[in-house]
């Protein structure tokens, strides 16, 4: 059956004219008339009969024009709907990110894009850097943010965010509170290390080989910065996080920044796409919210 003949044949029946459905539709009558006429010998049954000047349904037109109406609001439905996906009003934004970007960049940013996309359905995968991209390249998610930079990746593409500082900190009664310390002496001292794969750990451990010492003894291992932290104020070890992270736990007295001699660390938030793709339009729109913001900045 063909379906632009449905359509066709659902202006005449809703306008009762093939003059009219030939308006609307932008054809000519004859062309109006073959579709009908297809449809009718297709289907063995005649459709419209003659009404004074006009035209009527038959019984068989009436049940046809019913199936007919439903098809043409589907296809309305579909031109809407995909007309929403194409501007990014309507569709997923699956977003991954470790820790940082996750609790301290994305949250304002994804209120104002809700605000203007309230339709699309979005997600948010909190993962450590080597997880988050791998669900990029594996089409987990669309865009992945990771806090304490990262080496180029095969596949993907880089952009630069912005920066923070990374601290080393403690609890307020470990001994180096309130002193300066060289970097050395810093590494003797028991270490809350993150998990494998995170931004963090390979962040201290690129410190360690730049010094030329070997990696800190580690008190304890864990999977997360907000257990990096409450270990780190029960005084189980030192710690490395970004000065987003720690700052409001630093101001509240909770942990202290300790300082290192001739050393100042910047810790990078950088962007991920794939490579050679387009991204689908809602991630599209918050990708450039994103990219403006950082310019902002």
């Amino acid at each position: 059956m063909n379906l632009y003949g449905l359509v066709v044949f659902h202006h005449v029946a809703s306008t009762g004219s093939v003059t009219k459905a030939a308006e609307l539709l932008r054809i000519s009558q004859p062309a109006v008339t073959a579709h009908v006429r297809n449809m009718a010998s297709e289907l063995g049954f005649a459709l419209l009969a003659p009404k004074g000047r006009g035209i009527f349904l038959t019984e068989a037109g009436e049940r046809l024009a019913g199936h007919a109406a439903r098809l043409y609001a589907l296809q309305q439905e579909i031109d809407r709907d995909l007309a929403d996906y194409r501007t990014g009003a309507a569709g997923e934004l699956r977003l991954a990110a470790t820790s940082l970007p996750a609790n301290f960049l994305l949250p304002k940013l994804l209120s104002v894009y809700r605000e203007t996309c309230p339709d699309v359905l979005v997600s948010l995968l909190t993962l450590n850097a080597n997880e988050a991209m791998e669900s990029l390249l594996h089409y987990e998610a669309d865009a992945a943010i990771i806090g304490g930079g990262a080496p180029d990746y095969p596949g993907l593409c880089k952009q630069l965010l912005g920066e923070d500082e990374l601290w080393f900190i403690a609890a307020p009664t470990h001994p180096y509170a309130q002193r300066q310390v060289a970097f050395e002496q810093l590494m003797q001292e028991p270490f809350i290390m993150r998990e494998s794969g995170s931004a963090a750990r390979e962040q201290l451990l690129a410190l360690c080989r730049v010094h030329g010492t070997g990696a800190p003894r580690a008190a304890l291992q864990v999977s997360g910065v907000h257990e990096s932290l409450h270990a780190a104020a029960a005084g189980i070890g030192l710690t490395l996080v970004s000065s987003l992270e720690a700052s409001a736990a630093v101001a509240r007295g909770e942990l202290v920044r300790l300082g290192v001699k001739d050393l100042e660390l910047r810790n990078a938030i950088v962007l991920f796409t794939r490579e050679n793709e387009a991204l689908p339009p809602a991630a599209n729109h918050f990708v450039q919210l994103l990219l403006h913001d950082a310019a902002a900045c």
